[in-house]
């Protein structure tokens, strides 16, 4: 079987979750199939600026045939940016009530079709190229990654549907609301990587749900490693890319309450891609890109991972620290999150300073919980997310 899997960019070298797991479903059908990964030349997931050459060349083995950006993000994004937005902040969505949201759905429902079509392409990456390839056909099934982008919006339109199946990474986020994502996703299939998502689907397009089903992800926990000594300081870790969108700008002020609270505050380590202005401040420690080998070796050590995003449709970063057995203190406001935890019995969820301050006091006063919550979570991963049964839920959709 030919398949065609389509992301908008792609590279061992960038740390995005939809393209990490564009590597991984690449690697895994590779294995059994003809796999072609079909991507831009971009790196920048903002400017959609070049980062590597078009035409072909192997990642990992894999076939990658990259397509020129010729429209980047658009000078009038912005405007429709703050078009979707207009009454909060983008970070904001998640703190509004039940009434803001259906008044915000409402609204973004009345846009008429050309306008949310303007605001998925102006986000960019526009590459006619692409989509012309995927347009001339030669592939026997179609794969592609994140619902956000044209990408995939333009290439679900020249491929056969009921041969497409999309792994959306959706969030509960504002542009999820555009009515067009479950118009143009009602004849493919949409594969989630957890319940959360295959209910947010729902939620979302009641009008014509699309078919949705749980996919899931595959960890491999790395050989467990001896105690790390230096465990008597303890931090919290924060492993991710560093921006708003990520919830940051809440961590620090859930941060600066807890130092007010704590007579000995622990540190908090920033390690990722930094894609916002930040000051020093007291007790951060922000190091920017760390290799797996040393995010690893951090986690190890770290108090507990702490993952703040009010917007996510998986947390791999999540299940890689429950991997090595360290506990999790994630945003009440992300049902995702909330039930790893629930489900793994792996983590504590805040919803401010005061409460992380609580939840590192019980974590730093009881090591037994701190250890009890490991070892639910590395068990929560090899029973739920283990690479064996994830490669076995690909092939259900891609068969050998």
């Amino acid at each position: 079987m030919r398949i065609a899997l389509v992301v908008q960019r792609y590279g061992a070298d960038l740390l995005g979750g939809a393209e990490r797991h564009a590597a991984l479903m690449a690697g895994l059908l590779a294995r059994h199939h003809e796999v072609e990964v079909l991507t831009t030349t971009a790196g920048d997931y903002q400017s959609w600026s070049p980062a590597y050459p078009a035409g072909e060349s192997r990642v990992a083995g894999v076939l990658v045939r990259r397509f020129p950006v010729e429209v980047g993000r658009s000078p009038d994004w912005p405007a429709l940016s703050d078009r979707l937005h207009r009454g909060f902040a983008a970070s904001d969505f998640a703190r509004l009530t039940p009434a803001e949201r259906d008044a915000f759905s409402a609204r973004v429902r009345a846009w008429p079709q050309p306008l949310q079509e303007e605001f998925i392409r102006g986000q960019g990456p526009i590459a006619p190229a692409l989509i012309d390839h995927l347009a001339r056909g030669g592939y026997d099934r179609f794969l592609f990654v994140t619902y956000l982008y044209p990408t995939t919006y333009d290439g679900l339109a020249v491929v056969d549907a009921d041969r497409a199946r999309v792994v959306p990474t959706l969030h509960d986020e504002p542009a999820a609301y555009l009515p067009v994502f479950g118009q143009r996703f009602a004849r493919s299939t949409l594969l989630c990587s957890t319940e959360a998502e295959v209910r947010l689907v729902a939620r979302l397009y009641p009008d014509r749900p699309p078919a949705a089903r749980l996919l899931g992800y595959g960890v491999a926990p790395p050989t467990d490693a001896p105690s790390d000594p230096d465990r008597s300081r303890p931090f919290l870790l924060y492993a991710g890319r560093i921006d708003p969108q990520k919830g940051i700008e809440e961590l620090l002020s859930w941060y600066r309450v807890l130092r007010r609270i704590d007579p000995h505050p622990p540190r908090l380590v920033l390690t990722g891609e930094t894609s916002m202005p930040l000051s020093a401040e007291p007790g951060v420690e922000t190091r920017g890109f760390v290799d797996d080998d040393e995010k690893l070796h951090l986690m190890r050590r770290a108090l507990a991972l702490v993952h703040p995003s009010p917007f996510e449709s998986l947390g791999i970063v999540l299940l890689e620290a429950l991997a090595v057995r360290t506990p999790v203190i994630v945003n009440a406001r992300c049902e995702v999150l909330v039930e790893h935890c629930r489900r793994g019995r792996s983590g504590l969820w805040v919803r401010d300073g005061a409460e992380l301050g609580a939840a590192v006091r019980r974590l730093r006063t009881t090591p037994q919980l701190r250890d009890d919550l490991g070892a639910a979570g590395r068990a929560y991963v090899e029973r739920e997310y283990s690479l064996a049964a994830y490669e076995r839920a690909l092939l259900r959709e891609f068969p050998a």
